[in-house]
């Protein structure tokens, strides 16, 4: 499974021409709403962003958001009937940051329209704030602002704060580590350069995928996320580096980074139809999902298949940056196989979901690229799962739990 780094070079020079039209588009559209402090600064503004980066698409996309409801916000009605608008209106700021805010305000029996009123103008401080935080670098926030941890704000007191940054210089390629001390800086630094000289060593096409789409690394401490990341960030993994063992972090690391990589295609085009009905079993979530979280969980974990399966056909798993115990070893066996019989299963409801038009081409030819990968590993997979010993039960349990969901659930 070769990378191209033309195809990556393709992808980012696409999305930067998306970027600048979306952009100039936003600042005429904001125009029809001139007494907005986001108008404005935009206004003032316009030609110090004109050049994509992930934090101004990321700002890009809020900006967006902000401009669906004042547009909404001009269509709305004082009525005591609850019409299919209100109704999107409602869901969209109940999802949002500012959740507590418009609910606060029908709370005090204030109209729909009248509370998103009051919310844009809460929303629309905090983008300035926002935007002149991390993109001029230059003002403190307002007390409207939400803090932004996947942008490196953390809270000191009353004051928002930024988490201190270091580069990691690894073969050519620079990565951000935001860290909350100068220990941890120290520490994880170590820890994540010695994974990537891992993955780079038993898995050379992982590392060239993680070393063209990740570019930022946040630590989080709570014990309940693993990792996770933003399609409206590009490049920002947030990843547990205090629960996890280092076989974990191997993964944690390369399933971002796919979430990242699969990113670029949907800030781009359409790759599946999205409808919410969960009908489909996730063997990664132990529950039913619905065809989106089905595929962006596929095109996520085979990057964990890919590593574990290529450092199961290693001769020697030990390196000069790790040596790893025999429990670690057998983890590895474990995952490769744990993970191409997920990937098998969830396979067959996207064949079906692909069949009834839910999956673009483009989204399909993704989805085979990676199936290729798998299928041709089946022969090694099942000599794997034979000499597997302390996860015999759980592989046992795996083959039960999805046995069972075939024939309760989704049906092909």
């Amino acid at each position: 499974m070769q990378f191209s780094s033309t195809i990556y070079s393709r992808l980012k020079s696409r999305l930067k021409r998306r970027y600048k039209s979306n952009y100039l588009r936003t600042h005429k559209e904001l125009k029809r709403f001139p007494d907005t402090y986001t108008a404005k600064w935009l206004s003032e503004n316009k030609d110090e962003f004109i050049e994509f980066t992930p934090q101004r698409w990321f700002f890009l996309k809020q900006v967006e958001t902000l401009l669906f409801f004042l547009t909404k916000n001009e269509k709305l009605k004082n009525s005591e009937d609850f019409t299919q608008e209100d109704d999107e209106i409602f869901e969209r700021w109940n999802k949002s940051e500012f959740a507590d805010v418009f609910l606060k305000l029908l709370n005090k029996r204030m109209s729909l329209r009248q509370a998103s009123i009051n919310t844009s103008k809460v929303f629309d401080e905090h983008l300035v704030a926002l935007g002149n935080l991390h993109l001029l670098k230059s003002s403190r926030a307002t007390p409207n602002y939400r803090l932004q941890p996947s942008l490196g704000d953390i809270k000191k007191g009353t004051k928002v704060s930024k988490l201190l940054e270091t580069t990691l210089h690894l073969d050519g390629k620079e990565l951000a580590l935001l860290t909350s001390t100068l220990k941890e800086m120290k520490q994880f630094s170590t820890k994540i350069e010695v994974a990537l000289r891992v993955i780079k060593y038993f898995s050379k096409d992982s590392w060239d995928r993680f070393s063209a789409f990740t570019e930022i690394i946040i630590p989080i401490k709570q014990e309940e996320f693993v990792s996770y990341s933003h399609q409206e960030l590009p490049g920002t993994s947030m990843i547990n580096l205090f629960h996890r063992d280092f076989v974990d972090l191997l993964d944690d690391l390369l399933h971002e980074n796919g979430h990242h990589h699969l990113n670029y295609y949907l800030n781009l085009q359409t790759l599946i139809q999205e409808p919410i009905e969960c009908i489909y079993y996730s063997p990664w979530r132990r529950t039913l999902r619905p065809i989106r979280g089905i595929y962006h969980a596929y095109f996520t974990f085979f990057w964990a298949f890919k590593l574990f399966s290529d450092m199961a056909q290693s001769k020697e798993l030990d390196s000069i940056w790790y040596i790893f115990s025999k429990d670690e070893q057998e983890k590895i066996i474990w995952r490769a196989v744990e993970e191409y019989w997920m990937l098998d299963y969830s396979y067959q409801d996207l064949l079906w979901a692909k069949q009834k038009g839910l999956i673009t081409i483009e989204g399909w030819s993704l989805i085979q690229e990676q199936r290729k990968n798998v299928t041709k590993l089946k022969s090694k997979v099942l000599i794997w799962e034979k000499s597997l010993k302390n996860y015999r039960k759980d592989f046992k349990e795996l083959k039960k739990t999805l046995t069972h969901a075939r024939k309760h659930y989704h049906k092909i």
